[in-house]
């Protein structure tokens, strides 16, 4: 016996972000109605696109160094073991991300998700610029897809006034992705992003917590201007904490940064964006 996909519910078009307590987000739901050997029947959700804010294009971790990528589609999440995928039958029910009446065997599959930008504050423009494809499959036949469709979430917005939150410094399971030199699409002035990698329903991060100090090939140094924006993206999963640094006209590209927290020093090459 082999198994199908009876009902496969998307969402259809463009699902509009919108502010919803301290994120602006896109929140939506996918379900899954398999039939036959339903424990073949599994889910896949890929992703492209772009997020920014003020004009900074912003990273995003998808999972250890993969990062969204403008327009090739790449899968939303670790696969197993590090399960932040959505549909893999192998890795742990999460409420966001299960099958019912069992994980092993069930008929019916159901996820949610929101991606876009938490932690926001007043005065910035968000943008979101998405692009997914969600896919039923048959997990005992290589992956072949049973059912496929398509979806976007578009949207901007500048924000207005929002209550402040009490930022924190770097915890123990944040982890700092990369450095990178790159350049404002809206007003083209180089820009140094430091990407951290963080967990989900967190405070904002605390960009005065830690000193970065730029470096050039024959070792000048120069402290980089407070305080920087920060911003984060992600979804229910994961999130990704850009502190984004405006660099002065004229200055040199940096090859190095040092970065002091918690007593330590984080040494980084300077990666092009």
């Amino acid at each position: 016996m082999t198994v199908s996909c009876t009902s496969f519910v998307t969402p259809a078009g463009n699902v509009a972000p919108a502010i919803h307590d301290r994120n602006y987000n896109a929140p939506f739901n996918v379900s899954a109605t398999f039939s036959g050997d339903c424990g073949q029947g599994e889910y896949r959700q890929y992703v492209s696109g772009a997020f920014k804010a003020n004009g900074s294009a912003l990273s995003h971790v998808l999972c250890g160094s993969v990062v969204l990528m403008p327009t090739v589609l790449q899968e939303d999440g670790c696969r197993p073991t590090g399960c932040t995928a959505y549909g893999y039958r192998i890795c742990p029910a999460h409420p966001y991300n299960h099958f019912l009446p069992n994980r092993s065997d069930g008929c019916e599959f159901r996820m949610y998700d929101a991606p876009g930008f938490s932690n926001i504050s007043a005065g910035n423009t968000y943008s979101i610029d998405l692009a997914f494809e969600g896919k039923a499959i048959n997990a005992a036949q290589g992956g072949a897809v049973l059912i496929s469709k398509s979806w976007t979430s578009q949207g901007s917005i500048v924000t207005e006034s929002h209550s402040a939150i009490a930022a924190v410094g770097l915890g123990p399971a944040d982890k700092i992705v990369g450095a990178f030199y790159t350049h404002n699409s809206v007003s083209g002035e180089p820009e140094l992003h430091v990407v951290i990698s963080r967990n989900a329903g967190l405070p904002p991060l605390d960009a005065t917590s830690f000193a970065v100090t730029m470096l050039d090939a024959a070792g000048h140094r120069a402290t980089l201007p407070h305080p920087p924006a920060v911003h984060e993206v992600g979804n229910l999963a994961r999130v990704t904490t850009s502190i984004v640094y405006e660099l002065p006209p004229g200055q040199w590209t940096p090859l190095r940064v040092e970065i002091v927290v918690n007593h330590g020093v984080v040494t980084l090459n300077v990666r092009q964006k």
